[in-house]
């Protein structure tokens, strides 16, 4: 399966439920901590282009445009894909009681917590490695 697919599938699993992905990434290997976080992220990062923006209300601060595009990667690939496929489905604003999803600041505690840094970034070697002991940083001969 590929990682897009793990990737959702796990978000199908925190819209059914929380406890137990958070339970499941508390038990995520180092690089699986990575993939889930970054791309949580650049899921996130789409939806800020101003094609997006432009349905949002007003005020549009950056916190609120982050738990905004944070909480629709959470509702599931379906409606991520909708919006994303369709701009103007962009809701305007966070539904009435909806909560901005814990799961990129669970992953950061967790790596925190094992490695004593932040998440890396995927392109650099896993805690305790350099670029020279870590194989996909090696030149293909």
């Amino acid at each position: 399966m590929t990682h897009w697919m793990t990737f959702w599938k796990l978000i199908d699993v925190g819209l059914r439920d929380p406890d137990e992905l958070a339970r499941r990434i508390d038990g995520m290997s180092e690089h699986d901590l990575v993939e889930f976080y970054w791309t949580y992220e650049e899921c996130a990062a789409d939806l800020k282009d101003e094609e997006f923006l432009r349905y949002v209300s007003p005020p549009r601060t950056e916190d609120y445009v982050d738990d905004l595009a944070q909480w629709i990667v959470a509702q599931g690939l379906d409606y991520y894909e909708d919006i994303m496929l369709q701009p103007t489905k962009m809701p305007p604003e966070l539904p009435s009681g909806a909560t901005v999803p814990p799961w990129t600041g669970l992953v950061s505690r967790v790596y925190r917590q094992r490695y004593d840094t932040p998440v890396r970034f995927r392109e650099d070697p896993p805690p305790g490695q350099s670029f020279d002991d870590h194989p996909s940083f090696h030149s293909a001969p």
